[in-house]
């Protein structure tokens, strides 16, 4: 159910966050001890619990928004169009925009998931032009990078045709420059999956990837 999927993914993904967080305030809070007033110190406590962590938020949020439009609807144009919808949301406080540029990008890999079969039969024909075609963008779009292109900075908002440059910028060379580390990792694989190491590395503490960010 529902229920039963949000809460197992809370339980992965929020309380390990909120015992780091936890920890880790009470440790600034003993080292440089100061008294701020009760009310901007809890704006404080929990802006810092929104943006330190904002990438376990965003997964979150994006993981509940496909949950709950897969209940909906299990087409991919309608997936598609919900993460087209919410990327351009005019949401502005606090982490939404890190939220907003998440979620497409977990859709994506849901969509791909679901194909796989179809994306590597097709892919294995067309793999070469279209490595060469996304190698190409995601070259152009470096070159084409400015400060204004970072989500932070222009909050994924269009309001005229600077900010649409660069919110269409930002999306195309992310999801070009993911393809292309995507891939690579995928041959690093092919290659080094028959390795112990290798295999310990990518399956063993791969899984301890949240926790190792976390502490970071």
């Amino acid at each position: 159910s529902f229920t039963r999927a949000a809460s197992d993914r809370a339980k992965q993904l929020l309380l390990p966050m909120l015992f780091w967080w936890t920890f880790m305030e009470t440790a600034k809070l003993a080292a440089l001890w100061r008294a701020p007033s009760l009310t901007s110190g809890l704006l404080e406590f929990v802006d810092d619990f929104a943006g330190t962590y904002w990438f376990i938020w965003a997964t979150f949020v994006s993981y509940l928004l496909l949950k709950i439009s897969t209940r909906l609807n299990h087409q991919w144009w309608v997936i598609s169009g919900l993460a087209i919808l919410v990327a351009l949301a005019p949401l502005t406080f606090s982490i939404s925009p890190l939220i907003r540029f998440t979620y497409p990008f977990f859709c994506f890999g849901f969509l791909l998931a679901q194909s796989r079969e179809r994306w590597t039969r097709t892919s294995r024909h067309h793999k070469p032009l279209l490595i060469l075609f996304l190698s190409i963008v995601t070259c152009v779009c470096f070159l084409a990078w400015g400060k204004d292109t970072y989500v932070y900075n222009n909050l994924g908002v269009i309001h005229d045709f600077r900010s649409a440059k660069n919110v269409l910028l930002m999306f195309v060379g992310s999801a070009a420059a993911s393809a292309i580390a995507i891939e690579l990792l995928l041959q690093c694989w092919s290659v080094g999956r028959s390795n112990r190491m290798a295999r310990f590395i990518a399956v063993e503490l791969g899984q301890t990837t949240l926790l190792l960010y976390l502490v970071q």
